[in-house]
């Protein structure tokens, strides 16, 4: 299957006009969206992304881009559930050297689990799971 996970990094890149990266990441996300590759994210990184969001900028900016996220309509939002976060938590202990957070491990497994082989993201951890990455 083609297709690409939306990472919280990457998205609050795209979203925050104050990010170092925003011209970037905005570009590539605006390409992603007009695609037609399918493209996924998970119920915990939409949680990890308003946190961020409220911490950094404003509830408001928060819950706006949740609601635009949630309702894209060329986003799948995949739920972690508990058989993956046990897979993630195995991940993680295999891997004790790595600062891996619970989140993206979910999300290492969802990928490999609909082999998908790149991530939308700013996260050096992608890529150090053997993952393509953009932008």
């Amino acid at each position: 299957m083609s297709g690409v996970l939306l990472d919280t990094s990457g998205l609050f890149a795209a979203a925050r006009v104050r990010s170092d990266r925003h011209d970037e990441a905005a570009a590539a996300y605006r390409e992603l969206l007009t695609g037609t590759e399918l493209l996924v994210t998970t119920d915990l990184i939409v949680s990890e992304l308003h946190a961020l969001s409220i911490a950094r900028v404003h509830p408001r900016f928060g819950l706006d881009l949740v609601d635009r996220l949630l309702n894209s309509g060329r986003i799948e939002t995949v739920v972690a559930g508990i058989e993956r976060l046990a897979t993630a938590t195995d991940l993680l202990r295999q891997r004790p050297g790595r600062a891996y957070s619970l989140t993206d491990a979910v999300s290492f497994v969802l990928m490999r689990e609909l082999s998908i082989s790149r991530a939308f993201t700013l996260d050096g951890d992608f890529a150090a799971e053997g993952f393509a990455v953009l932008p």
